[in-house]
């Protein structure tokens, strides 16, 4: 059996059961008691060796280290929320939005300030963009595609700071560990990032789209005034009228985008304890600003530290640091200044802690998924997989042409679950096993699978961003995702041509 065509039961259990329930964990789970009983074909063998293999990976100091890193950003981002930096970010970009152009940049720069987390971005920009903009007659499918766009996309590519690159370079760690590839999982992260073509074209395109607009993109306030506006389409019309409708409503008595958001839930509609907390505490930037800035210097600052003794200048100390335990120290640091930051500011401590706690709650169902990829990696690996894959497949996939595929295939496949994370999850480790047998440029893989799972984050109607951004817009959730679906195509089949051709190149190179 090990090192057969059976070792891949577990990731065929894997994909197809993710598919047909899609969601992630039953898949993961399914496929690793199955894997536990093919090596442990017992009544209750199998379910021992289950939890010994969840238990064993968490054990592992890296991985231990990195659960504690996805609980405390949950809970960084939840202080921030309940102490009135996000409304006070809010209200400030509200202030110094006067035009269409003024508004999308402001839009395009709030992400300096809201890139932790895809999530965190759309409740905390799309709220209040959606009003300016609809007092200056953008349309709402354009205003929320903008937004997705500097949402996951951008995530997926900032190296510091963020859910994303702790879960990343644990992954890549993981990986790397059971397929026996050299090399720091952080310097790998950072080689693939250039490397993800989706997310780089997604922007460019979103750059292009912001600020080159065509007629069908925007409805300008010029278009209805003037004599052409005979001329428009009836669905324009239409359009136009409702907003012009909801514009001479909104009187000096409506409702701020606060106060909008207070309304009674429906009965089948999740209600956020965080967000319902956050509407009733005074808005203030400053709690917003200064932990991200303390957060990202302490990160950087940690980085050196921990790697200027075995290098000659900064970037060598930052090559050769271990960035998993600086990340985590930067965090835990401005964990604790914030909270004193705050007690300063008289916030209650009860509020505080429940920030803490209920956002660092809201990772748990990312710290599950990572813990059942690991297990899942370790039992596969136990199988023989590594040595199947290099056997066969290895010799039978050009390297060149394993980019492309993963990609492909892992576009497909984040779209129909609809989770990034659980798209890396599953295919990373079968990426770094074609890598170990085929010679494919490792950074190339990793890039190409994190890719993949940018492109489901983004385009899915089942990603969490796609339904969080429908309903802060009051958009129909698959009317939005069919909207953004057409260039994300256009974008994934550029990204796979040159994913082929970076084939050819870059086996001789990394």
């Amino acid at each position: 059996m090990y090192g057969s065509v059976w070792s891949l039961v577990p990731f065929l259990i894997v994909i197809p059961v993710a598919i047909w329930t899609r969601q992630v964990l039953p898949g993961l789970l399914a496929g690793l008691l199955v894997g536990a009983y093919m090596l442990h074909p017992s009544l209750l063998g199998g379910v021992d060796a289950t939890l010994n293999y969840i238990l064993k990976e968490l054990a592992v100091p890296d991985n231990l280290r990195l659960v504690v890193f996805l609980y405390g950003f949950g809970a960084f981002v939840g202080l921030v929320r309940v102490t009135g930096g996000v409304s006070g970010f809010a209200h400030w970009m509200s202030e110094r939005v006067q035009s269409a152009k003024g508004a999308f940049a402001v839009t395009w720069l709030s992400s300096a300030a809201t890139f932790m987390a895809p999530d965190f971005r759309i409740i905390t920009v799309a709220p209040v963009m959606k009003e300016v903009f609809s007092r200056l007659r953008i349309s709402p499918e354009r205003v929320a595609f903008i937004i997705d766009v500097t949402s996951t996309p951008l995530c997926a590519l900032v190296p510091i700071g963020t859910a994303f690159v702790g879960y990343m370079v644990g992954l890549i760690s993981t990986s790397a560990r059971h397929h026996e590839l050299a090399g720091s999982a952080f310097h790998v992260f950072l080689l693939s990032l250039p490397l993800n073509f989706f997310a780089l074209l997604m922007l460019a395109y979103g750059l292009y789209t912001t600020f080159a607009p065509s007629r069908k993109q925007e409805v300008s306030t010029r278009a209805v005034s003037n004599r052409h506006a005979s001329a428009m389409s009836t669905e324009t019309r239409l359009r136009l009228t409702s907003q012009l409708a909801q514009m001479e409503a909104s009187t000096e008595l409506s409702p701020t985008p606060t106060q909008a958001s207070k309304k009674a839930p429906k009965e089948d509609e999740y209600v956020d304890p965080v967000e319902v907390l956050s509407e009733h505490v005074p808005p203030k930037l400053s709690n917003l600003a200064v932990p991200i800035v303390l957060l990202l210097t302490l990160t950087l600052f940690f980085t050196w530290w921990s790697g200027h003794q075995h290098a000659t200048g900064f970037w060598q100390a930052m090559a050769v640091a271990d960035s998993a335990r600086a990340m985590l120290q930067a965090l835990l640091v401005t964990l604790l200044a914030s909270l004193i930051w705050y007690a300063v500011q008289r916030q209650p401590i009860q509020r505080t802690l429940f920030g803490v706690i209920a956002g660092g709650n809201e990772m748990m169902n990312v710290i599950v998924l990572l813990g059942l990829v690991w297990a899942v990696s370790a039992v596969s690996n136990d199988l023989g997989f590594t040595e199947f894959t290099e056997r066969t497949i290895g010799h039978l996939v050009p390297p060149a042409l394993i980019a492309p595929v993963l990609f492909a295939f892992g576009c497909v496949l984040s779209y129909v679950i609809g989770s990034s994370f659980g798209t890396w999850g599953m295919l990373l480790p079968l990426g770094f096993s074609l890598a170990a047998g085929t010679g494919a440029s490792v950074p190339l893989i990793a890039g190409a699978v994190f890719a993949s799972g940018t492109f489901g984050g983004f385009a899915s109607p089942l990603s969490d961003g796609t339904v969080a951004m429908a309903t802060v817009m009051k958009l129909p959730v698959m009317n939005y995702a069919r909207y953004k679906l057409k260039p994300a195509l256009y974008v994934a089949g550029a990204s796979t041509v040159l994913y082929a051709l970076a084939g050819w190149f870059l086996p001789r190179l990394a």
